[in-house]
């Protein structure tokens, strides 16, 4: 065997290497990619079948652009006690009728025609929006740019959402379970995160239970689902820690 045939070896088994390395690695990313989309379009469900009464409008990312957008807006432009706002940010094609109160403000969201679509009570604090909707209480903190979090307390049911993913819990459920977009997890997460996905959907019809994507978001911190501190959090300061 001449040695020019061992070096022509030699390079086809590294050029081999290389592509199937470069192969690999774009399948795993494909896969991972994959993998996101369909989490995220799972949690997209899970959220609008938990939290009905926050469809259409209050989608966390949109709290996000409102709050940041709100808290860079004088309170009540030209110290009116009533005013209007036309397609503000997060809620885009709606106008917004507000009315100063002791806290802050009650707004009305409206169609262009002027149609009421939905209301919730607004205070603000330091980079952080608070919004009472019904029963609930959603928090949107800004200080920890760029990953914005909001929290949503209502007596039935509560979640966590970042740009890590978002954690889910329900009061029948012993454990609060997250779900993020993280790319990297281990064959034993994802066989909870299917077993967790038919737990979740137990949940949606009234027996109780939550959901885990097998992700990094976090767990439910302790005391967040204690909904006698949350209401007696109510009264107090708006600058409700996360």
């Amino acid at each position: 065997m001449s040695e020019d045939f061992l070096i022509t070896m030699v390079i086809g088994g590294l050029v081999l290497m290389v592509f199937l390395s470069w192969f690999l690695s774009n399948l795993a990313k494909r896969h991972r990619a994959r993998n996101a989309a369909d989490e995220k379009a799972r949690n997209e469900t899970l959220f609008k079948s938990m939290f009905p009464e926050l469809q259409p409008y209050f989608h966390p990312e949109r709290l996000v652009e409102y709050v940041d957008a709100r808290t860079r807006r004088k309170p009540n432009p030209r110290g009116k006690t009533d005013w209007e706002w036309n397609n503000p940010p997060g809620f885009p094609g709606l106008r917004m009728k507000c009315s100063a109160t002791e806290k802050g403000e009650r707004v009305l969201l409206c169609g262009q025609d002027g149609g009421r679509l939905g209301e919730f009570n607004y205070e603000a604090a330091p980079a952080i929006g608070v919004m009472r909707v019904g029963k609930g209480k959603l928090t949107i903190d800004l200080n920890n740019r760029p990953a914005p979090r909001v929290r949503y307390w209502h007596p039935e049911r509560e979640f966590k959402w970042s740009l890590k993913g978002w954690v889910f819990k329900t009061p029948m459920a012993d454990d609060a379970f997250s779900s993020s977009s993280d790319s990297s997890s281990s064959s034993s997460s994802s066989s909870s995160s299917s077993s967790d996905s038919r737990v979740a959907a137990a949940a949606f019809a009234g027996a109780g239970g939550a959901f885990d994507g097998g992700g990094a978001a976090g767990g439910w911190d302790a005391g967040s689902s204690d909904s006698s501190s949350e209401s007696s959090s109510d009264s107090g300061s708006t600058a409700t820690a996360y």
